[in-house]
C-alpha cells in the first residue's frame, strides 16, 4: 500500500522572538502584498529565517464549522461539539500566511508549492471560544527542485496553556537555491501502482471557489482557469487541503488521533479522483489517483492514538 512520506520534524519554537498580533490581516490583504511584491527586486538567495514566531488569539467559529460541515460533512460529535481538524489549520492559516508576506521572508509566497501536511490533533477542540495561535518557520533545506521550509502552527488552551492541536507544512520554492548548500540528487520513486478502486470523488469545476468561501483562501490557481492560467498554470487545481478534508470527512474521532498527506500532483478541475481507503488497525491509509492515466495525486494516513 502507499504510504506518505513524511518528513521526521520536531518543533523548535524556542528562542524565538515573539510577535504579537492583534487582528490578523485577512488572507486577500496577503494576497496583495505577494502581487505587489512581484514588482519588486528578488533575491536570489535565501539566506536565514526571520527568527520570529508570531502569535495572537482567535477562535473557530460556529459559522465557519457549520460551513465547513455543509461542504464536507461532520464526524459523530466532531463538527458538532468540536471542531474539525481542518478548521483549525483554516483559522490558523491567515497568520501563517501574513508571516510569509513579509519581505523579510526569504521565500516568495507566489509559486511555494505544498508538498506534505501532518497534524497532531490531541485534545477535542472547543468551538467558539478563545485559542491562543502560534506560527513560526524552521528548517530551510536544500531539495533538488529548489529549498524547503516547515511551516509549524501550534494551538493552545490560553487559560490552561495546554497544547491542543499542532501542525507541520512543507512547503517548495523553486526559485531560491541555499548558497553554498549541495542540492540532493532527485530520489527515484517506484512505478505507481494503482490499489483497488473504494471510492470515487468526483470535484465539480467550481469546487476551488466554494472550498475558498468557507475557508477564505481564494489563490487564483483554485477559483478558475482564467485566473490559474495567468499564473502560468495549465489551468484550475482543487486546494490540497480540500483533498486532506475530503479523505478526513466522516472519519475524525474524538481526540487524540494524527492525520497526514502528501501531495503527488494537482487535481484538474473538474476531476474524478479514484480513491482506496485501507484500514489496519489503528491505521487507516488513503490514496488518491487519477485512474484514467494511472497518476498519483496524494497518499494520505489517519492514526488513532
Amino acid at each position: 500500500m502507499e504510504t506518505p512520506n513524511i518528513i521526521d520534524s520536531d518543533p523548535k519554537p524556542e528562542s524565538l522572538r515573539i510577535v504579537s498580533v492583534q487582528e490578523t490581516p485577512s488572507l486577500t490583504s496577503s494576497y496583495g502584498k505577494v502581487a505587489a511584491s512581484v514588482v519588486r527586486p528578488k533575491k536570489p538567495i535565501a539566506v536565514s529565517l526571520p527568527g520570529t514566531c508570531w502569535q495572537t488569539t482567535d477562535v473557530i467559529s460556529r459559522q465557519l464549522v457549520d460551513d465547513y460541515n455543509s461542504l464536507l460533512g461532520a464526524s459523530g460529535s466532531v463538527g458538532h461539539n468540536s471542531a474539525p481538524s481542518l478548521t483549525a489549520h483554516i483559522t490558523a492559516f491567515s497568520l501563517s500566511t501574513a508571516m510569509m508576506a513579509e519581505r523579510d521572508f526569504p521565500l516568495p509566497l507566489l509559486g511555494m508549492v505544498h508538498l506534505q501536511h501532518k497534524v497532531w490533533h490531541m485534545s477535542d477542540i472547543p468551538i467558539g471560544q478563545p485559542l491562543r495561535i502560534a506560527t513560526w518557520a524552521q528548517n530551510l533545506a536544500p531539495h533538488h527542485a529548489g529549498t524547503t521550509v516547515e511551516i509549524w502552527v501550534q494551538i493552545f488552551d490560553p487559560t490552561t496553556d495546554k497544547l491542543l492541536w499542532q501542525s507541520m507544512a512543507l512547503y517548495l520554492s523553486r526559485s531560491v537555491q541555499l548558497p553554498g548548500a549541495e542540492q540532493p540528487q532527485r530520489p527515484q520513486r517506484e512505478r505507481f501502482q494503482p490499489p483497488a478502486i473504494t471510492a470515487q470523488w468526483h470535484l465539480p469545476k467550481d469546487i476551488g471557489r466554494r472550498y475558498g468561501a468557507v475557508s477564505g483562501d481564494r489563490n487564483p490557481i483554485h477559483l478558475s482557469n482564467i485566473t490559474a492560467k495567468a499564473l502560468g498554470m495549465p489551468g484550475a487545481i482543487a486546494h490540497g487541503m480540500y483533498a486532506a478534508g475530503r479523505m478526513l470527512a466522516g472519519r475524525e474521532t474524538t481526540a487524540p488521533y494524527t492525520w497526514a498527506i502528501e501531495f503527488a500532483s494537482p487535481m484538474r478541475l473538474p476531476a474524478k479522483v479514484a480513491v482506496n481507503y485501507h484500514q489496519a488497525d489503528d491505521l487507516e491509509l488513503i490514496t488518491g489517483w487519477n485512474a484514467r492515466k494511472d497518476k498519483l495525486h496524494f497518499t494520505a494516513e489517519i492514526r488513532l492514538h
